[in-house]
């Protein structure tokens, strides 16, 4: 192991146990937070299904890895090198860099990891630009649609609601707005010559992967508030996504937030009240439940792709 080797493993296990610390600490206070809402909320008949939550969980680290791979094709469209394989176990890695308060460590981390493996640093930030501004197009798109068909739906008409996601899709996803909006970015953090090389096929690839991305993350929501007693039925999937999408979206924009917390949960809250009916204290804990599942389902793909890269380094050394 060269000493370049040997230090970029350091200061990628420092900044992991950082990230981990910061969660850790965030997942303590959320369930405290919840066994205090949970305590308010003894008159709610909870019914916990443990095979649905860990379905629930399922689900989420498949789609936590579909998300990785979508950063991974755009990574090695922009100038990357590495497999697909390796660049979503890097992308699991250093998502947890979001819980480390200022956002700007998931994208930095991401793009001094691919740094120092001799790979390209600049290709890993535009890429991951170029991701984020897809993820919250696409959200923006799935939220605005399915939450405005369902507020349409006293009278019927969910033509407006369609009309918004065609809109979003068609000028949020046109490459010279992505292109721009990522160089902006991209200044803001310092970076001012930064080239992004996507076509329209390259992003409609990639933003029909965020799209599944929500849908299955609706799904595990669903999942998640049956395996908890909600009374939630396959059709009201679309206003579940939306609310989940939506919550993610607002949270992801308040910078200072780590993980998006309390803002995340303020917006979901709000939004199940209104739409889905639920008592203000049971939308609270549900909440807080859907934070857990997440950060729950975080530590599971992490696991897993550290245990797929040791077996991986263990077969090596036997060939």
């Amino acid at each position: 192991m060269t000493a370049s080797r040997g230090t970029r493993r350091i200061m990628a296990i420092a900044f992991l146990a950082v990230a981990l610390v910061f969660m850790v600490v965030l997942l303590r206070g959320q369930w405290t937070s919840l066994d205090e809402v949970m305590a308010s909320t003894r008159a709610y008949h909870w019914s916990l299904r443990p095979w649905l939550l860990a379905l629930a969980v399922l689900i989420g680290v498949v789609d936590l890895l579909l998300m990785g791979s979508v950063w991974a094709r755009l990574f090695r469209r922009t100038g990357g090198d590495a497999r697909l394989v390796d660049a979503v176990r890097v992308w699991v890695v250093t998502n947890f860099g979001r819980y480390i308060p200022g956002k700007v460590w998931q994208l930095g981390g991401l793009a001094a990891y691919m740094k120092g493996t001799g790979d390209s640093g600049a290709a890993a930030l535009v890429s991951a630009l170029a991701f984020q501004v897809i993820a919250l197009a696409t959200g923006a798109a799935v939220a605005l649609s399915t939450i405005g068909v369902a507020w349409a739906g006293a009278n019927g008409n969910g033509l407006p609601a369609l009309v918004t996601l065609a809109a979003i899709l068609l000028i949020g996803l046109r490459p010279r707005v992505i292109h721009w909006t990522a160089g902006y970015i991209g200044r803001w953090l310092g970076e001012s010559d930064l080239t992004l090389d996507l076509d329209a096929g390259d992003i409609a690839r990639a933003a029909a992967g965020m799209l599944f991305a929500w849908i299955l993350y609706g799904v595990g929501f669903l999942v998640l508030l049956k395996g908890v007693g909600i009374a939630a039925e396959i059709s009201q999937l679309p206003v579940v996504t939306g609310i989940f999408a939506a919550s993610y979206v607002v949270g992801y924009l308040v910078l200072l937030a780590p993980g998006g917390l309390v803002v995340r949960e303020g917006a979901m809250t709000g939004l199940l009240v209104e739409l889905l009916g639920l008592a203000l204290g049971v939308a609270a804990a549900v909440a807080i439940m859907a934070r857990i599942w997440v950060l729950v389902t975080e530590l599971v793909a992490l696991a897993l792709v550290l245990a797929w890269r040791k077996s991986v380094a263990e077969e090596e050394k036997l060939v």
